[in-house]
């Protein structure tokens, strides 16, 4: 009899354990899903703007539209997955982002295009935040953990690559003479997949509070994050007029408003949208500077280097795409190796992250130098492969040290936040560099001179990585020594 109950324990722990496995590899469709969409539209805009006889403003809403609300709405998305179920929400987004790929592949006007582009967009922000959630709940061990975000950062830095590489190529291959459309509807059978498997694997959790929706909280932090971040998208193509910069001043203002109210719900023990005792943690607020420092530099990159591939080099955009894919395998496989290396190496190993990031962009410029202005193409592409490298054995660390002391209640709010904070330095990125990029070009009237001095700003942020990251890993350290 003893004996039966012990096969039947190992059995029931055995099947928990395959469980949150294929629950990760389900919740990764989604990850996959929207990291691809932010840079895959960028290939097809040439053949969009024909199709559908766009304006040039109305490109760069198709863009812009799925990025703001995503962005602004990823707080209120972990949020609600802690209320109402991270399963419920998470089901909720896959099937809306399915929805709205199919209504943007199915276009036939730009603001039809647009407003898909928005839905797409809030379906993210509903979607994102709860695979860090379930992450945290699913695996409970800090080795386990560890991988499941090492396989987190791979499938992100494979699909940020993906967006590049798979956009040229649907581009090329023109199936079902469909062109541009394809690339909307390549999110259909991921999403049918997730759909699909949350529905039988997924596990439901949710906290075991009163399911209040702090909609006034909802309505600040969504209000203070657009006005920030729509003039960060759109202020560097109009040339900073006044109204970007009071956007920004208001911004600011709003966002106090609103962390202060919080303050007061939680002072009044009612349910606020973020709980403020994450920003209590040292290890949380040193882990916002590292990712700002981190993501903006990593975004920045992929942008000026698709101008510099393109502009510079003269590549048509698959095989400008083809040469981001040292960096996408660089960082997929050492996102997986990460969490080994820290076991046998312990968790300094990132500092070896940034000394390869740091040296892979003193290499670049030296390439540049040496081929008198242009670029040897294998070159740049071994330099490419070991940023990859360093940024991949970063990526996962970093979320682990950030989130390791977060209480299981708050994941929810915890990866809202951090996912927002990654979006937002991630557009930071992109419009700090890219006008670091145009400015020089425009006055050297050198492609090259402008993706060398965007470089040099990507060197000094590993400066600022290395700063941070001895902060957060000392944060993170027990304070008892034990």
């Amino acid at each position: 009899m003893e004996g039966n109950l012990s096969a039947n324990a190992v059995h029931l722990t055995q099947h928990k354990d395959r469980r949150k496995w294929w629950s990760l590899t389900i919740v990764l469709f989604a990850t996959f899903m929207a990291i691809l969409d932010v840079f895959i539209v960028n290939v097809a805009i040439p053949q969009m703007k024909k199709g559908l006889a766009a304006t040039d403003a109305q490109i760069e809403w198709v863009v812009a539209a799925y990025t703001l609300a995503y962005a602004v709405l990823l707080v209120t998305g972990g949020r609600f997955g802690d209320l109402f179920g991270r399963k419920k929400m998470f089901i909720a987004g896959v099937s809306g982002f399915t929805v709205a790929s199919l209504l943007c592949g199915f276009a036939e006007a730009a603001s039809w295009l647009i407003a898909a582009r928005v839905f797409q967009g809030v379906s993210a922000a509903i979607m994102v935040p709860q695979v860090l959630s379930t992450i945290q709940a699913s695996f409970p061990n800090q080795k386990e953990r560890g991988v499941a975000l090492g396989i987190y950062g791979a499938v992100i830095g494979l699909a940020s690559v993906a967006g590049q590489v798979v956009g040229g190529l649907l581009i090329e291959w023109n199936m079902l003479d469909m062109g541009w459309r394809n690339v909307f509807f390549i999110n259909i059978p991921f999403g049918i997949a997730a759909i699909l498997g949350s529905l039988f694997i997924l596990q439901e959790t949710v906290l075991e509070k009163a399911k209040q929706v702090d909609a006034v909280g909802v309505l600040l932090i969504t209000a203070g994050l657009f006005l920030f971040v729509y003039p960060l998208i759109s202020g560097s193509e109009r040339g900073w007029p006044a109204w970007t910069w009071v956007s920004l001043a208001v911004s600011i203002l709003v966002i106090s408003f609103f962390l202060k109210y919080e303050n007061r719900l939680k002072q009044k023990s009612k349910s606020p949208l973020i709980d403020l005792k994450l920003f209590q943690s040292s290890a949380f607020n040193f882990g916002m500077i590292v990712i700002l420092a981190y993501y903006s530099g990593n975004a920045g990159l992929y942008y000026v280097l698709t101008l510099y591939l393109q502009l510079g080099l003269g590549l048509e955009p698959y095989s400008s795409g083809m040469t981001f894919l040292p960096l996408g395998l660089g960082f997929a496989v050492f996102s997986m190796l990460a969490p080994r290396l820290v076991r046998k190496f312990s968790i300094n190993i990132v500092y070896a992250g940034v000394t390869i990031m740091f040296l892979s962009y003193v290499a670049m410029i030296a390439i540049i130098r040496l081929s008198s202005g242009g670029a040897s193409i294998p070159a740049l592409a071994a330099a490419l492969l070991f940023a990859g490298v360093g940024q991949g054995i970063i990526a996962p660390l970093l979320i682990q040290s950030i989130l390791a002391k977060t209480a299981k209640e708050d994941a929810g709010s915890a990866s809202g936040v951090l996912t927002t904070f990654t979006q937002v330095s991630q557009t930071l990125g992109i419009v700090a560099i890219a006008a670091v990029f145009y400015s020089v070009r425009d006055s050297h009237h050198d492609d090259s001179i402008a993706f060398q001095s965007a470089i040099w700003i990507l060197i000094s942020l590993c400066l600022a990585i290395t700063a941070g990251l001895v902060k957060l890993i000392s944060a993170n350290k027990p304070r008892d020594g034990h």
